[in-house]
């Protein structure tokens, strides 16, 4: 027994032969895991891949929708910045070439990339004078008046009216004011010279219409309306001449 055995104990024999059998079953181990990780990518697979390729196909629908979405929207922002809009109290011109092609108050509008636009209040404005003077009978008199005057709304006067006074409109029109109040008062000035006392107290609305008239020829280039112009008082400088009136 002991010569079959090769002179071992019978239990080295046994472990000697447990050592042997370890590498065949991790083989079979090994074989099954594998066998079963094949077999759960494989029914992975079956059920997912549905799923995978509706989302595939989902994302290659939504994709050019998406794409075409924001192309739009990137579209209507740059497309914002050529809308041009003014309030209802305020003139809106679009400049081309030098040339106005559009004008109005309130007005909202496209303008072309290229195009200029200017923005100024619409408001009437007034302005007060008074002129001195000596009548045919070397009497002197003094006249105040007042003039309401506004941007000349026909054909191209709102781009006269800016080309004249620019940045000035969208202020105080001091420069505006001051040019009408010397007009107006150099025009008076030579109308009472070629008047009577009696016809200055007696016949204002000669006086009025003829300076206004005078006035509107020059300013209509500059792009102004004369609203009205009135000869608000007279003043005779003799006191002892008005005494005697």
């Amino acid at each position: 027994m002991s010569e079959n055995n090769g002179g071992l104990p019978p239990e080295e024999l046994v472990q000697e032969g447990d050592e042997q059998q370890h590498p065949h079953q991790a083989e079979k181990v090994m074989g099954v895991l594998m066998e079963k990780s094949e077999q759960l990518l494989v029914f992975t697979a079956g059920a997912l891949g549905p799923i995978i390729e509706k989302l595939i196909n989902l994302a290659i629908w939504i994709l050019p929708f998406a794409l075409l979405v924001y192309g739009g929207f990137r579209g209507y922002k740059w497309a914002l910045q050529f809308y041009i809009e003014s309030n209802a109290n305020e003139w809106l011109i679009i400049i081309r070439n030098g040339e106005m092609v559009k004008k109005g108050i309130g007005l909202c509008t496209w303008k072309m990339p290229y195009d200029q636009h200017v923005k100024f209040p619409s408001l009437i404005h007034q302005v007060n004078f008074k002129a001195q003077q000596v009548t045919t009978e070397m009497q002197g008199v003094e006249v105040g008046g007042v003039l309401i005057w506004s941007v000349y709304r026909e054909e191209d006067g709102p781009f006269r009216c800016y080309k004249s006074f620019g940045t000035d409109l969208m202020r105080e029109c001091r420069v505006a004011n001051e040019k009408l109040e010397n007009m107006a008062v150099s025009i008076i000035r030579d109308r009472i010279a070629n008047m009577t006392i009696n016809d200055i107290l007696k016949n204002r609305s000669k006086l009025r219409n003829g300076v206004k008239e005078e006035m509107q020829k020059i300013i209509t280039g500059w792009g102004i309306w004369l609203e009205t112009c009135e000869v608000v008082d007279v003043k005779i400088a003799s006191k002892s001449l008005f005494t005697n009136l």
